[in-house]
């Protein structure tokens, strides 16, 4: 992080912030009580609703680049296997000694709910002044943001924070509240664009001139009604998989929903973009030669994109950019250049110096530089469809949608061999042997790889077989843009097959959890004061299927079903240790 933030970003949740750089001088509850006095009004223009939603759309998901690593790189895009930290030290964050090293500065940014503030008067006023498709939007937006947030702490603060409320407590709702009231909020914001169907310069005037002027590749909607359908719509499919387990028929009922009348996106939706201008914020955070070397690339992510022969790993990363030594003797472990090397999550890190410990590890590679950073990616939804269809039979072929979505991947980066690709039935090996994990800087963090799946698809497999597939290539397709839905998948189903951090720098918050099932929601900072003030109605909202709530990093989610039907089991037969642990149980 080499560059100071000159201005406060939008306050989101409880304890959130949305922008990184320096501490600020503000207490939370300070800046919450600020915002709250000063929107919590009444607007008297629609030009002022119309330039907040400009806001709201712009800073809904952050690509600004220290936002985008203290809400991504140095959290969920770790756990979710993409990348790792390489480094204990930044300069205008707090130490990160490791993954799970609790409190830190970066985990409350995680999830982030809103922008409230810029979506408050769209919401409450936009329809006085005749433009209910306004308030639709605010819903969509707020929906998205707030699936996003639940599923990564669990309860939150759904009714308040869009009010604006700055007196404590807070009432929070549960993670099941929270997606009854999205599910309201979608239906209303659909129903209410497919009555009003507004026209193309009504929707100009919030996703602004760019696009129209020629002046961008891509903006949001592109000034259309059905593409903010198609996004709502896709927002409740996501959410239908985070139903599957604890309520399969509203789930099968959401995805049918989603699927049926304008249905959902067919391409990238998400902030404006210019092909060629527009950095992607992961790679400036990565990059060495053109950013801060911040993130390396994760050695889940390394292994299995080296187990699938997946030929997108060259486009992703870099090879090690210097020699690898090893820690303790010094000796040579890797010539520049010669492998894609990746870092486990967890693993202790130490002050950033150039060319030592894990600086050489692989880097984001220059044809990610480019590459859009939308809300949603056509991959997803291809994976999306497939999911669907595996678990309900809609939203076409599973098969189908699974292939297509690993097309698109392919498609982004202009990669061949995608043919190939899909044909694997068995992961590849060198001279009659898995390739495992290897950390060249410290051995003992080496571990053996957990893919064990092929890529072509067989409808003689079984589903739980068939879901692992679609959830690992959904996984690989996304990248760099799936952290949060990935994490979620992992969380819900275990797939994909992540390493864990290793054992001596598991969760050091209390209560902790077994380092195989790994981290399942980020607390709420408890120095904070204004968490303090809320502890209570976060803990009971947090209470899910009979277990107490306790904000810990190992409360059960409501996305994983009753435990009484899916319990947390783990095989501690070491002979099939790279099958993973815990074992998944889906159907």
């Amino acid at each position: 992080m080499n560059k100071l933030i000159q201005s406060l970003g939008t306050v989101l949740l409880a304890g959130t912030l949305f922008s990184c750089g320096p501490k600020q001088e503000l207490k939370m509850w300070q800046i919450d009580i600020v915002q709250g006095e000063e929107n919590a009004t009444e607007v008297t223009t629609l030009e002022t609703i119309i330039g907040e939603l400009q806001t709201a759309l712009s800073n809904a998901v952050t690509s600004a680049q220290h936002a985008y690593q203290y809400e991504n790189t140095n959290t969920v895009d770790v756990f979710a296997g993409y990348l790792a930290v390489n480094r204990s030290t930044f300069q205008y964050g707090g130490p990160l000694p490791f993954t799970y090293s609790w409190p830190n500065d970066y985990y409350p940014s995680a999830g982030s709910i809103g922008p409230t503030d810029a979506l408050y008067h769209a919401y409450t006023q936009a329809e006085s002044f005749g433009k209910p498709e306004y308030k639709a939007i605010a819903q969509i937006v707020y929906g998205m943001t707030a699936l996003r947030a639940t599923n990564v702490k669990g309860a939150i603060s759904y009714v308040d924070s869009r009010n604006l409320k700055s007196s404590r407590p807070l009432a929070y709702q549960s993670q099941q509240e929270v997606y009854d009231m999205i599910l309201s909020d979608l239906n209303e914001a659909i129903a209410t664009l497919e009555q009003v169907q507004p026209d193309a310069a009504t929707l100009q005037a919030i996703e602004g001139e760019k696009l129209a002027q020629g002046e961008a590749t891509a903006a949001y909607s592109g000034y259309s009604w059905q593409n903010w359908v198609k996004l709502a719509n896709t927002i409740k499919l996501r959410l239908a998989m985070c139903l599957a387990k604890p309520n399969p028929t509203l789930a099968q009922q959401v995805a049918t929903e989603a699927l049926s009348g304008i249905g959902v996106l067919d391409d990238d939706f998400g902030a404006t973009w210019v092909q060629g201008t527009t950095v992607h914020p992961v790679y400036s955070i990565s990059s060495t030669k053109e950013g801060w070397a911040d993130c390396r690339m994760n050695a889940s992510i390394e292994n299995a994109m080296k187990r699938f022969a997946n030929p997108l790993i060259g486009s992703y990363f870099t090879t090690n950019s210097g020699q690898i030594n090893d820690k303790t003797t010094g000796a040579s472990m890797l010539a520049a250049g010669k492998d894609y090397v990746g870092i486990r999550q967890g693993v202790t890190m130490e002050p950033k110096s150039a060319g030592v410990g894990y600086y050489n590890f692989s880097e984001v590679n220059t044809p990610v530089k480019f590459i859009r950073c939308p809300w949603v990616c056509k991959e997803e939804v291809f994976f999306l469809k497939a999911e669907a269809a595996l678990r309900w039979g809609v939203g076409g072929s599973a098969q189908q949608n699974y292939e297509d979505g690993i097309r698109a991947s392919f498609s982004r980066y202009g990669v061949s061999g995608v043919d190939e690709y899909l044909a694997r039935t068995e992961i590849e090996r060198i001279n009659g042997k898995n390739i495992d994990y290897i950390d060249y800087y410290v051995n003992s963090n080496s571990c053996d790889g957990r893919i064990a799946i092929g890529v072509k698809w067989d409808e003689s497999e079984s589903n739980e077989t068939k879901l692992e597939k679609i959830l690992t290539q959904k996984w690989i397709a996304m990248f760099p843009n799936g952290g949060y839905e990935a994490w979620t998948d992992f969380r819900r189903t275990g797939y994909p097959r992540l390493f864990p951090v290793p054992e001596q720098n598991k969760w050091t918050g209390t209560p902790t959890f077994p380092v195989e099932l790994q981290l399942r929601r980020v607390p709420y900072n408890e120095s904070d004061e204004n968490v303090l003030i809320d502890i209570p109605n976060i803990e009971a909202a947090l209470t899910v299927f009979g277990v107490s709530g306790f904000n810990g990093g190992g409360m059960r989610m409501y996305f994983e079903g009753d435990p009484a039907q899916y319990p947390w089991t783990y095989d501690e037969d070491e002979s099939v240790y790279s099958y993973g642990w815990p074992i998944p149980k889906n159907f």
